[in-house]
């Protein structure tokens, strides 16, 4: 996999807050980290449809807010309660 060198920044940071953990995400690339390295439960289609959108985000030039979408739909069925000024 080809990653862009410089990571895809969202207009607006994503937290995600759990019974045992918060996390910040303001980029595509955290958004992968988080979902490979901090996610709570096991991969669910939500989980890999969001892990897709962030490699898929991060060898081309597409939008990056597919990621952050797919990242949100991920974190609600995970049960992280998702604050942000839009969501």
């Amino acid at each position: 996999m080809t990653i862009f060198p410089i990571d895809r920044l969202w207009d607006e940071a994503v937290v995600l807050e759990g019974d045992r953990q918060m996390l910040r995400v303001q980029s595509t690339r955290d958004a992968l980290l988080c979902l490979k390295n901090h996610w709570p439960i096991d991969r669910t289609d939500a989980v890999s449809a969001a892990m897709s959108a962030c490699e898929q985000g991060l060898q081309s030039d597409e939008d990056p807010t597919r990621a952050r979408q797919a990242l949100i739909d991920a974190a609600k069925e995970a049960g992280f309660r998702v604050n942000s000024w839009t969501t």
